[in-house]
């Protein structure tokens, strides 16, 4: 353990270790101060000598922020100063002996530097030996990232830094270049990013942000809803929509920019010590592990040094922002003129791209057809059941909407309706006119775009852990990638969802109050037309003589009186930077913009009681 006098001696003397001033300014890079007060930040320790070198410059950045914000108290031009704290987690993996000695002494060295600790133990399955199965490190990284993902969540903490650096940024990209990934994949890690490996987990993938105590932010008829409260023909209305979910666990890695020898450099300078992981330079063991025995026992063709790797990724990740701008002003001609969440539907006009046509412009541009793809996955994202849209899978759908790129100064091709990603695409048909207009010769085609409708043997259902006792709420759950849900059960059924079926429609109907079986008529004709409405989730429930029952389309706020049913759901987490502000029959008219305003749209806090 500690920096050694071989690690010493090997260091150059040129090498200089970090200043809190460099990393702050690395940190600030990617990371935004969320709002007043204390910002807690969360720290992945593993007690090597990149994390302690992390712990070490967020210690002195935490006494630093402290100290600068008692100076400039009062003064509400340094008022961004806030007061940082840090909390640091150290996830034993529980797989050598000493594991658990090794990461007591790393706390201890942390709360000595004022850094409070959490050890989190992964628990494996009783399969053997873990070490010895073949998706071993796949496995570690999951059950590693989970319980940072949810340690962070418990404590409120939405921001995580990590210590991977530039060293491990050339690695990546020669893994991935020796797996012939393409160019997105060598532009090489990513920072910041979502936290991985914790899909569908509320609080920590791309959720738990959402404040139902901000008054714009619920509908103030439910703020005192007694238990026994039934929805009303008052309380389903076209204008009501579904809060949209935010937050989750974003990563952070300041020192992608920094090589680990200036990590141990700074270790050295800052008397922090760190343990030596054996099994990180076991040749056999990963392909990174193989591929860092090469760089240090090996000459490498001058293309594969790490130098040269990283300007592989800069020069790639130029062209990247290149191809971004780009699509940002495409994006921002397009119109979104209504957007469902009930329903999972949005409307959109995209741009005639020719407009971007003029002298001395080359058009098509480079790339046109993969920035085309870009722009079509920031709308696809919006109602698709996928967490990961490829761009590659989008091929066909950039010829569908964007024919002017392959056919310049022809007619536009007739509009058919198609598939992509999950996602129908469906051209609204326009107005019969009495005469042709010239100004619609190559007019675009508006379309609507919903979920694509289910296979009936792959139809998603989720079953709720619930007990039936009054208060208990079920977990929060991700249904069919679109939409969280919890509920309470009253009954002594057990519950679950799936779509809606084109059979049920008329018992359900039937099931209902009068008013609300006519509003539910008119409701499903008008935002929710053909199979669309087939995509709706449904709440059953399995009777005492297993019949399973429909009691509620929670998404349009209706259930069946006498269901002892009581739901939350939200829409899931979408881009920021698509949606204008609709008015209050959910039309914006505008062109994608800003969903800051659109916040307007999450005016109710979906609880239905009956």
């Amino acid at each position: 353990m500690g920096p050694t006098k071989v690690i010493q001696n090997a260091l150059s003397s040129a090498v200089r270790p970090i200043t809190v001033a460099e990393f702050a300014n690395a940190l600030l890079k990617q990371w935004v101060p969320q709002g007043r007060g204390r910002n807690t930040l969360g720290l992945a320790i593993s007690g090597g000598v990149d994390s302690m070198a992390l712990a070490a410059l967020c210690s002195q950045l935490q006494d630093l922020s402290r100290s600068l914000h008692a100076r400039t108290e009062g003064q509400p031009e340094l008022s961004s100063l806030n007061p940082l704290k840090f909390r640091a987690f150290i996830v034993d993996h529980g797989l050598r002996a000493g594991s658990g000695v090794e990461a007591e002494a790393v706390s201890k060295i942390l709360e000595e530097r004022d850094i409070e600790t959490q050890i989190l133990k992964i628990k494996w399955p009783r399969l053997g030996d873990p070490a010895s199965l073949p998706n071993f490190e796949s496995l570690a990284r999951k059950y590693r990232f989970r319980l940072l993902g949810r340690a962070c969540s418990d404590l409120g903490i939405n921001s995580l830094f990590l210590g991977h650096h530039e060293d491990d940024q050339a690695e990546t990209i020669l893994m991935r270049l020796a797996n012939g990934q393409g160019t997105r994949g060598l532009v090489g890690i990513k920072s910041p990013a979502g936290i991985p490996e914790c899909y569908g987990i509320h609080g920590v993938y791309e959720s738990g942000g959402y404040d139902n105590t901000l008054e714009g932010n619920i509908d103030q008829r439910k703020r005192s809803v007694p238990a026994a409260f039934s929805w009303s023909r008052s309380n389903y209305s076209t204008a009501t929509q579904l809060p949209i979910e935010s937050g989750g666990i974003q990563i952070y890695r300041p020192f992608l920019n920094f090589s680990k020898a200036r990590l141990i450099a700074t270790c050295i300078a800052e008397n922090m010590e760190w343990y030596e992981d054996h099994s990180n330079i076991e040749p056999a063991t990963t392909m990174r592990n193989a591929i860092r025995h090469i760089y240090a026992n090996h000459s490498v063709p001058a293309a594969l040094t790490k130098p040269a790797l990283l300007a592989l990724s800069a020069k790639l990740n130029g062209q990247q922002a290149n191809r971004s701008d780009i699509m940002k002003s495409w994006l921002a001609k397009c119109k979104i003129t209504r957007f469902e969440t009930r329903i999972g539907t949005v409307k959109v006009h995209f741009a005639d791209l020719n407009q971007f046509r003029g002298p001395g412009i080359a058009w098509p541009p480079p790339d046109a057809g993969l920035i085309a793809a870009e722009l079509l996955r920031e709308v696809i994202q919006l109602v698709t059941p996928r967490d990961h849209v490829g761009l590659s899978s989008l091929h066909s759908a950039v010829q569908h909407i964007f024919p002017e790129i392959l056919h310049q100064g022809e007619r536009m091709p007739q509009s058919t309706a198609f598939t992509a990603s999950e996602v129908y695409f469906q051209p609204v048909l326009a107005t019969p006119s009495r005469g042709p207009s010239p100004k619609a010769t190559n007019q675009k085609t508006e379309w609507i775009l919903s979920r694509q409708p289910y296979k009936s043997r792959r139809l998603p259902k989720l079953q709720f852990a619930v007990l039936a006792i009054p208060g208990s709420w079920s977990p929060w759950h991700l249904y069919d990638g679109r939409y969280w849900i919890r509920v309470q059960n009253r009954s002594t059924g057990s519950l679950f969802m799936q779509p809606f079926r084109q059979e049920q429609l008329a018992d359900f109907r039937a099931s209902l109050k009068k008013p609300d079986g006519a509003l539910l008529t008119r409701g499903l004709r008008r935002n929710a037309p053909g199979n669309i409405r087939w995509t709706l989730p449904t709440i059953m429930r399995v009777e005492e003589d297993g019949k399973e029952t429909l009691i509620a389309l929670p998404s349009l706020g209706l259930s069946i009186p006498g269901s002892m049913l009581r739901w939350e759901m939200r829409y899931k987490k979408i881009s920021t930077d698509l949606i204008a502000n609709p008015g209050r029959d959910g039309h914006s008219g505008g062109p994608l913009r800003s969903l800051k305003r659109h916040r307007n749209l999450t005016l109710h806090k979906k609880v239905s009681y009956c």
